[in-house]
């Protein structure tokens, strides 16, 4: 990795750690972006976005679920793990303005 993407690694790594993903799930989750990155795949995960909130696992949930498609009722809008980790293309995502891609930095 170069510089910049060390420090966005840097990043990432402790913004998911802060929404409650485990260190270990948040230091392989920054490396997989990292890759995408580098491959201009232009899929995100649920904790990239700005609707992303919840401090952990059975407490996530998308703030923009309609736009989204998450569900139909926002009481339904908690999201599973494995969709937050999931990169994926979404029609509600707005990045956070803290968690960059190389891309962005470019």
């Amino acid at each position: 990795m170069n510089t910049v993407e060390i420090d966005i690694f840097m990043v990432r790594l402790r913004t998911f750690a802060d929404k409650g993903l485990p260190t270990n799930e948040a230091e392989t989750l920054a490396d997989k972006l990292a890759l995408r990155d580098r491959e201009s795949d232009d899929r995100r995960v649920c904790l990239e976005c700005q609707h992303f909130a919840g401090q952990g696992a059975g407490s996530w949930r998308c703030g923009n679920w309609q736009t989204a498609g998450v569900a139909i009722r926002s009481r339904d809008a908690q999201l599973p793990g494995d969709l937050v980790v999931q990169l994926q293309r979404c029609d509600g995502f707005t990045a956070q303005p803290t968690i960059h891609t190389t891309r962005d930095r470019r």
